[in-house]
């Protein structure tokens, strides 16, 4: 009987024991309430544990245990950039959107020219309906110029005389029929010819060449039809050098014997500059230098009543209204002169107008 009793005791107080040992230890597989486990003694790393950055500083990822997220909550990376469809509006990749060109400044409209009738000279009443850009505008055979009386205005004027010489044979010297008559030979006639090898107008000149040699200008002239109180006279010329030269000019009678002529009114090339003389033998100053081999497009205005002088050179003014010492000029020529030098030089495009 005792030994019945102490084997009841034995077995009661292991029954007591395991039900302790299950309530002191917790089950390893079950997580806990923060979703992580916990380490058995040796630490060992759960498979849900956060890795720690690697060796080249990147991140750690959440392993199993972080919440799904959504496809629509996703960040967008480069390898997925949606497409945007062709109805929708807006740049593509971040494209600036072009935006319209600035407004460019134009020019202000002008009034449309209304030609007047070919051969009338202007009187500056009628600027805006004479208004021209270039000779192309004006009719044909006249000029376009700047005039006094119309504000800067360019307009046409009916030219009286005027010459480019593209009507006669290249090689050749104008025929008697065309007004011009060669008074002096220079290097020889047959230097002075028209010629296609230099010109501004298609596509002759007229080419003079002096002798230094002979001691011998070359010099063509031809007789105005009429010598106004105010006469314009505009060329171009190109030359190789010094001593070129044209002019309003005076001839004393052939029949008398008196060959000679008077440069009333000269525009030259001489001493590396461009001058003009009135009346002969006293030089003023234009350009103080000029370029060979260059072609100027000349006008000079001679007014007869107020004796005063005005030039251009390729259309800007440069001698306003000077005042000239003269007694009386009677100009019935326009002469065309290579002096007594070995320089080349070509004419073209003559005209010459009143007012």
């Amino acid at each position: 009987m005792r030994n019945f009793l102490l084997l009841l005791v034995f077995l009661v107080f292991v029954s007591c024991s395991d039900g302790a040992v299950k309530r002191l230890t917790p089950v390893a597989d079950e997580p806990s309430e923060a979703g992580e486990e916990v380490n058995d003694e040796n630490n060992e790393t759960p498979d849900n544990a956060v890795i720690p950055p690697d060796e080249n500083g990147g991140e750690g990822e959440i392993q199993d245990d972080e919440k799904p997220v959504a496809d629509d909550e996703k960040p967008v990376t480069d390898d997925e950039i949606p497409e945007i469809p062709d109805s929708e509006e807006g740049p593509v990749n971040d494209e600036t959107p072009e935006t319209p060109d600035e407004e460019e400044d134009s020019e202000p409209e002008l009034p449309d020219i209304e030609y007047p009738e070919c051969g009338i000279a202007f009187n500056g009443s009628n600027c805006s309906a004479a208004y021209c850009h270039t000779i192309d505008d004006c009719c044909e055979g006249d000029v376009c110029v700047a005039t006094d009386g119309c504000g800067g205005y360019k307009v046409c004027r009916s030219a009286f005389f005027k010459e480019n010489f593209d009507s006669y044979t290249a090689g050749s010297f104008p025929p008697n029929s065309s007004g011009w008559k060669l008074k002096y030979a220079g290097q020889g006639q047959w230097y002075q010819m028209v010629t296609s090898e230099q010109y501004i107008s298609p596509e002759n000149s007229m080419h003079l060449l002096g002798s230094k040699n002979y001691n011998n200008s070359a010099v063509m002239t031809a007789v105005l039809p009429q010598v106004p109180d105010v006469i314009n006279v505009e060329m171009k010329m190109i030359t190789q050098g010094d001593n070129v030269s044209f002019s309003l000019c005076t001839f004393e009678n052939e029949a008398s014997g008196k060959n000679w002529g008077n440069y009333d009114m000269k525009v030259e090339f001489a001493d590396g500059k461009l001058r003009y003389q009135i009346p002969e033998w006293t030089a003023y100053d234009i350009l103080p230098s000029y370029e060979a081999n260059v072609w100027y497009k000349i006008r000079l205005k001679f007014n007869k009543t107020s004796k005063t002088v005005s030039v251009w050179v390729n259309d800007e003014l440069k001698v306003d209204k000077q005042s000239a010492s003269f007694d009386s000029i009677s100009i019935p020529n326009l002469c065309l002169t290579s002096d007594k030098n070995d320089k080349k030089v070509w004419f073209d495009d003559i005209f010459v107008w009143g007012e």
